[in-house]
C-alpha cells in the first residue's frame, strides 16, 4: 500500500511540474525576434512590343497558345533563313529539329549555336537577330512570358 501512495505521489509530483512549465509566461527580456530583411526587385529589362517577334517575323511562327501573358509558338527556320532584329521578353526555347543557329544580339558579338534536338534554354528579356546558317531546317519551340515591367 505504501508503495502505491509513493508512485502515486511521484506521478503526481511530475504532472504538477509539466502544468507549471507549460503555463509558465515567457520573461519580460524574451520578446519574439523578427528579421526585417530589405526586399530589393531588380528592374526589369524593357520590353518593346512593336519588336514583339511573332509580328516582326510572322514568317517563320506558328502561335500554338496565347493566354495568361504566355504565346507558346513554333519557329521554323530553314537554311540561310533570316530574321530580322526583333525582341523577346523573357523566354523559353526547346530544340525540335536541330541546326546551326547564328544569333547576332543588338549588344554584342555574334554568337554560333549547335542546336541539338531536345536542347532546351530559358533566357531574360533580349534584342536580337538570327540565322539559320546550317544545312537543315531548325525548329524551335519558343515560349514568350509576358510579365509586368517597371
Amino acid at each position: 500500500m505504501k508503495q502505491k501512495i509513493k508512485v502515486f505521489t511521484i506521478l503526481s509530483a511530475l504532472l504538477v511540474i509539466t502544468f507549471i512549465a507549460c503555463n509558465e509566461q515567457p520573461k519580460k527580456d524574451e520578446t519574439a525576434k523578427t528579421d526585417v530583411s530589405k526586399s530589393e526587385t531588380a528592374t526589369l529589362p524593357s520590353y518593346d512590343p512593336a519588336m514583339d517577334p511573332v509580328k516582326v517575323e510572322a514568317a517563320f511562327n506558328k502561335v500554338l497558345a496565347d493566354t495568361l501573358n504566355v504565346k507558346l509558338h513554333e519557329v521554323t527556320l530553314n537554311p540561310g533563313d533570316s530574321v530580322d532584329m526583333h525582341t523577346h521578353p523573357d523566354f523559353t526555347l526547346y530544340t525540335l529539329q536541330g541546326g546551326t543557329l547564328k544569333i547576332y544580339p543588338k549588344d554584342g558579338e555574334p554568337q554560333v549555336l549547335e542546336l541539338k534536338i531536345g536542347m532546351g534554354f530559358i533566357f531574360p528579356t533580349v534584342t536580337h537577330s538570327g540565322k539559320n546558317i546550317g544545312t537543315t531546317t531548325i525548329k524551335l519551340l519558343v515560349t514568350d512570358i509576358y510579365r509586368p515591367r517597371n
